[in-house]
This record gives C-alpha cells, sequence and structure tokens, in this order.
C-alpha cells in the first residue's frame, strides 16, 4: 500500500480517484482549493505530506472559463504544477500529471496529424490570441516542467492525457450541459461533425491506478477508440430524456478541433486494458445521477 496524494480531490477525476484508492487500501491525502488548500500558495504546498507517489489532477477546467477567465485559468493551471515539482522532486517514486488531450487539437487541424492519434504528436498552440488555448496552452507548459524535472532532476514522471472521460459528478463538460439545456428546450447543438472519443470514469480510473507504479517517463494516452460525432451522443441523449424535436444545428466554438481519437497502443502493451462502459450506457448512468432520467 501507498501514500498517495491526490491534488484536485472534489473535483470529477478526482473525487472518483480519492474513492478507489481509498478502497484499495492505500493511505490517501487531498489537497483541494474547496478545501482550503491553494496550490497557488507556495507555503501550502510546502506543509503537504510526504507521500510516495504524487497524482496532480487539480486544474482551473471548464470550457466556459477558457474564454471568460483566461489569465485565471493559465496562473492556476501552471504554478500548482510548479510548486508540487518544487515541493517533491526526488521526494517521491512517482509524480502523475493529468494532462488533456486539448494540448495537441492544433497539431490535428492545422496540419493534419494522424487519428488516432499517438503520444508523439507535437504540441501546438494553433492561434495565442485564442483564449481557448489558455487551457490547453497551460497543460502544454505544465507537462513541459514534468519532462524537465525528470531530464534535470531525475524525478520519475507520468504525463497521463486522458480522452473525453465522463461520467456521474462531472459538471461544466458537454454531456451534463447539454442535458440539462435540453430539458430547459435549448435545441441548439455546437460542433455536431466534430468526433470525439468518450471514455466512462471508472475504465479511466481504472487504467489510472494499473499506471500507478509504472512511471513512463512521459506521456501516455488514457481513452478508447471508439469515436462517435457529437450529434451520435447528442442523439443518444436526446432519446434517453425523451425529447421529441429537431435539433438547431450550429457551427463549433473556434479553436475546437474536428476529429479527436487516441492511439492507445502504449496503454495497450503497458496495462492490462478495460473498456466496459459502452457510450450509451455510460450516459444513462450519467444521467441518472444528474437526475434527468
Amino acid at each position: 500500500m501507498k501514500r498517495i496524494l491526490v491534488t484536485g480531490s472534489s473535483g470529477f477525476i478526482g473525487t472518483h480517484l480519492v474513492r478507489a484508492l481509498n478502497q484499495q487500501g492505500h493511505t490517501v491525502f487531498t489537497a483541494d482549493k474547496r478545501e482550503n488548500c491553494d496550490l497557488c500558495d507556495i507555503e501550502s504546498v510546502e506543509n503537504l505530506p510526504d507521500v510516495d507517489i504524487v497524482i496532480h489532477a487539480a486544474a482551473f477546467n471548464g470550457t466556459k472559463y477558457f474564454y471568460s477567465q483566461p489569465y485565471n485559468v493559465m496562473v492556476d493551471n501552471i504554478l500548482p504544477t510548479q510548486n508540487l515539482l518544487n515541493r517533491y522532486v526526488n521526494k517521491c517514486d512517482h509524480f502523475i500529471f493529468t494532462g488533456t488531450c486539448e494540448s495537441y487539437a492544433g497539431a490535428v487541424d492545422r496540419f493534419g496529424y494522424t487519428v488516432p492519434t499517438d503520444e508523439k504528436v507535437p504540441l501546438v498552440v494553433d492561434d495565442v490570441l485564442n483564449p481557448r488555448w489558455s487551457y490547453g496552452g497551460s497543460k502544454i507548459a505544465s507537462e513541459l516542467l514534468c519532462a524537465a524535472a525528470y531530464s534535470q532532476f531525475g524525478q520519475p514522471f507520468t504525463i497521463i492525457r486522458y480522452h473525453n472521460v465522463y461520467g456521474p459528478g462531472q459538471v461544466d463538460h458537454f454531456i451534463p450541459e447539454f442535458a440539462t439545456r435540453l430539458l430547459k428546450g435549448d435545441m441548439n447543438l455546437y460542433g455536431h461533425k466534430n468526433t470525439r472519443s468518450f471514455y466512462y470514469i471508472d475504465d479511466a480510473i481504472d487504467a489510472t491506478i494499473k499506471l500507478l507504479d509504472t512511471p513512463i517517463n512521459g506521456p501516455i494516452n488514457v481513452g478508447c477508440t471508439d469515436e462517435a460525432t457529437i450529434l451520435d451522443v447528442a442523439n443518444i441523449i436526446k432519446k434517453l430524456l425523451h425529447v421529441d424535436g429537431n435539433l438547431i444545428l450550429n457551427s463549433a466554438p473556434k479553436g475546437s478541433v474536428t476529429r479527436r481519437c487516441p492511439d492507445i497502443s502504449l496503454l495497450k502493451s503497458t496495462i492490462d486494458y478495460q473498456y466496459t462502459v459502452d457510450l450509451t450506457t455510460g450516459i444513462e448512468k450519467t444521467l441518472k445521477d444528474l437526475k434527468c432520467v
């Protein structure tokens, strides 16, 4: 059993992760703004306990915030990573950073990088003036910090690039937001032609825990290869909610990648990979948690 610190412990992934780690018998410590631990404050970070593994899942996330508070998104995502590395470099066995597939969106759309996309993809900021890149850009910077700590100090690390993880307890993401709007009579759908590969939270947590003892010293994609259009997902939600009427199809916000699907060859060669919850079942579980169905 390990001593494990989980940051962002009250967030979507963090909540599920803490529950699963506790069930396995690990000693779990948490750090979260909602617990009055500000990871931007170096003194707060210095007072965190000694642990074997750090899982840095804290992030200022939510698409609406990328546009409305881009500076806060940048600072709140980069500074905690730097502070945590300063605290734990050569003092923990494994530093795990939860990255994002948003970090390589520019390489796919602007340069036509291969889909399904592997971990060797260049990380491209497509437009520095588009505030949407406040999130993807801050995640890129944090990935570079982790890699630099490994290069200079030998700190073992893994960058987990989650791909459209969804499930109960999620807010500020497409499935719960669209379901909520649909029930209010808002039939607008944005980016209906775009594709994503949605991965249910239980499977994502299973993969994360299996990676605890295996530093990759680089990025690894965590997700599935079942690619679906946003319209496909919207129609599943619409059917489960028994909503009648035609959707109003709109273009995606500027900067939203047209296709996203991970190459998970590295993941499959590293762990006993699981994909147990199909998209319709996962969406139904998510909507039941929202008390929509």
